[in-house]
C-alpha cells in the first residue's frame, strides 16, 4: 500500500544571508536621512549638543522599537503562510517628513524668534500631536485602503518621491559634480542591473565609499571645503524621557496647529499608502497593527525629545529584490540605535557629505515613481500622472519661497508681481493639502476611466467638503510666508466647483445607466 510523504513544514529563520544584504541596503538607504537631520539642524539653529544629546537619541529609541516589531511581524507572517520570501516593512524617518518639519514648522519659529530651543520644542510638540493622530488613525483607515483605487494610493508617494527625494537632491549632485556624479552612476548601475559584487558588498556602501575617497582626495588638494567640525564630541548619549507636556502649555506650538494637524493626517495616509505598496510587492500585512505601532513609535520619539515622526519607510520592493527577509529590520534598528546614541553621526558628514549619500535617496525615489506607473492599469497611469502635479506644486512653492527669502523680500510683497508669467496663486492653492488633493483627483479620474461615475462623484464631493473646511486649497500669505488656513468657507469658489463637478458626475452616472438599459 502506497504511503504519502509527510508534508514538510516551513520554519522561518530570523536571519539569513539575504538579511545581511538587506540590512546593509536598508541601513545605507536610511543613513542619508539621518545625515539630513544632522546636517539640516543648523537651519533651525539647533546646536550639535542638542542634536546628539536629545534629537538623535529620541529617534534612536523609536526606530529600534519599531524595527523590532516589524521584524517580529514578518516572522509571524512567514510562519503563518509557509513562505520563505516574506520581507519586513522598512521603518524609520524619511526625507519628505524631515524637510516638512524643518522648513514648515521649526525654521519659521527660529526665523521669527531667533530661539533655537523654542524651535526644537515646537518641533517636539508637532511630533507628539502627529503620534496622537497616527495612533488614532490606525483604527479608522482600513476602509480607506479597501475602497481607494490603487492609482490614488500610489501617486501621492510618487509625487513626494519626484519632488522631495529626486529633484532637490539631483540638483545638489550637479551643483557639486566632482563628488556626486560618480557615486550616483555606481549606485544606478548596480541597482538597475542587479549585479552582485564580491563578498556581497551592497551597492550603497560601495557608492558612499567611493564618494568618501573622492572627498578625502579633494580635501588633500584643497579643492573641497568640508563642513565645520561639530562642537559635540563622541560619547554615550542614552535616550531619556522628558516632560513634553510642558510644551503643550506653550502658546507658540498652537500657532502652528493649522500646519501640524494636516501634516499629521498626511503622515498617516503616507504610511497607509506605503502599506499598500508593500502589499503589491507580495507581503500583505494587517492595517491596524502596522499603523498602530507606527503611531506609538512616533509618540515614543516625541517623549524622548525627537521632533521628527517615524513612518513606514520607502523602498520595500527594492529591499525585497536584494534578498531582505525578516531579520534585516531588527539588525538595522540595533545598528541605527548604536550609531545615534554614540554621537558620531555629525562626524560622518565630514567624510560622507549629503551630496554623496544623495544617490541612495534619489534611487528609492525613482523606484517609488516607477512602481506607481507599473502597478496600475494602462489607463490609470494617466490618473497617476495627474496626481503628481499637486506634490510638484508643493515642492515648487518651497523653491519659490526660498528664492524670494534669499533675495531679501517676502511672498506678501512679491506674489502680486508675478502677474500672468506664473499663476502663483494657483500654485499655492495646489500646494495646500497637496497629498489629499492628489488622492482626490487620481481616485476620481481612475473611476471615470472605469465608468464608475457614482464613485467618482463621491471623491469630488470629498474634495468639496475638504475645501469647505479649509483642509485643501485654503491659504493666507503673511510676512513670514504662505500658511495654510483651516477655516470654514475660506475658498468658496473651490468648494462650489468641486460640488458642481460631483453633480455633473452624478448626471453621467444617470445617463450611463439609462443608456445601458436602452441597449
Amino acid at each position: 500500500m502506497a504511503t504519502t510523504a509527510p508534508a514538510i513544514r516551513f520554519s522561518p529563520q530570523w536571519f539569513t544571508s539575504g538579511d545581511v544584504d538587506g540590512f546593509l541596503g536598508l541601513f545605507f538607504s536610511g543613513l542619508p536621512d539621518l545625515l539630513l537631520i544632522a546636517g539640516l539642524g543648523a537651519v533651525c539653529g539647533l546646536s550639535q549638543s542638542l542634536m546628539v544629546g536629545r534629537v538623535l537619541p529620541g529617534i534612536a529609541i523609536s526606530i529600534l522599537l519599531g524595527n523590532l516589531f516589524y521584524s517580529w511581524q514578518a516572522y509571524q507572517l512567514a510562519k503563518r503562510t509557509g513562505r520563505s520570501d516574506v520581507t519586513a516593512i522598512p521603518f524609520g524617518v524619511n526625507a519628505p517628513t524631515i524637510f516638512a518639519y524643518i522648513f514648515l514648522i521649526m525654521e519659521p519659529v527660529y526665523v521669527r524668534t531667533h530661539d533655537p530651543n523654542l524651535a526644537w520644542q515646537v518641533g517636539v510638540f508637532a511630533c507628539l500631536l502627529s503620534g496622537v493622530v497616527q495612533t488614532a488613525g490606525a483604527f479608522c483607515t482600513d476602509w480607506l485602503r479597501r475602497s481607494t483605487p490603487r492609482a490614488a494610493m500610489l501617486c501621492p508617494l510618487a509625487g513626494i518621491a519626484l519632488g522631495f527625494l529626486c529633484l532637490g537632491f539631483i540638483f545638489g549632485v550637479f551643483q557639486t559634480p566632482a563628488i556626486g556624479i560618480l557615486p550616483m552612476v555606481i549606485l544606478f548601475a548596480l541597482y538597475a542591473s542587479h549585479l552582485k559584487l564580491p563578498f556581497s558588498i551592497p551597492a550603497p556602501a560601495l557608492a558612499m565609499a567611493v564618494g568618501a575617497v573622492i572627498v578625502l582626495a579633494l580635501r588633500y588638494f584643497h579643492l573641497y571645503a568640508p563642513p565645520a567640525a561639530p562642537a559635540a564630541a563622541p560619547g554615550l548619549y542614552l535616550p531619556h524621557p522628558m516632560n513634553v507636556f510642558a510644551f503643550i502649555r506653550h502658546s507658540e506650538g498652537w500657532r502652528y496647529l493649522a500646519i501640524i494637524l494636516p501634516m499629521s493626517a498626511l503622515d498617516t495616509i503616507v504610511s497607509l499608502q506605503i502599506l499598500e505598496s508593500v502589499k503589491i510587492a507580495g507581503d500583505d500585512y494587517p492595517t491596524l497593527p502596522s499603523l498602530l505601532v507606527n503611531g506609538l513609535a512616533t509618540l515614543v520619539a516625541a517623549l524622548f525629545g525627537s521632533p521628527f515622526p517615524t513612518t513606514l519607510y520607502f523602498g520595500h520592493m527594492a529591499h525585497k529584490a536584494n534578498g531582505a527577509r525578516v531579520g534585516y529590520s531588527a539588525l538595522s534598528g540595533v545598528t541605527t540605535f548604536t550609531l545615534c546614541v554614540t554621537g558620531i553621526l555629525p562626524l560622518v558628514l565630514r567624510v560622507i557629505p549629503i551630496e554623496v549619500a544623495a544617490a541612495v535617496i534619489i534611487w528609492f525615489g525613482l523606484v517609488m515613481m516607477g512602481q506607481a506607473f507599473s502597478e496600475v492599469s494602462a489607463n490609470h497611469a494617466i490618473a497617476v500622472a495627474l496626481g503628481l502635479i499637486p506634490l510638484i506644486a508643493q515642492w515648487t512653492l518651497q523653491v519659490v519661497e526660498l528664492a524670494v527669502r534669499v533675495a531679501g523680500s517676502t511672498m506678501l510683497a512679491v506674489a502680486p508681481k508675478f502677474g500672468s508669467d506664473l499663476a502663483i496663486y494657483g500654485l499655492i492653492s495646489l500646494a495646500q493639502g497637496s497629498l489629499l488633493i492628489s488622492m482626490v483627483w487620481a481616485a476620481a479620474l481612475s473611476f471615470m476611466f472605469d465608468r464608475r461615475f457614482l464613485a467618482a462623484a463621491g471623491w469630488m464631493a470629498a474634495g468639496a467638503i475638504l475645501s469647505l473646511f479649509g483642509l485643501i486649497h485654503s491659504f493666507t500669505i503673511a510676512l513670514d510666508g504662505v500658511k495654510s488656513a483651516i477655516a470654514f468657507g475660506k475658498v468658496p469658489a473651490v468648494s462650489a466647483s468641486y460640488a458642481a463637478g460631483a453633480g455633473f458626475l452624478l448626471l453621467c452616472h444617470w445617463y450611463a445607466k439609462r443608456t445601458e438599459l436602452s441597449q
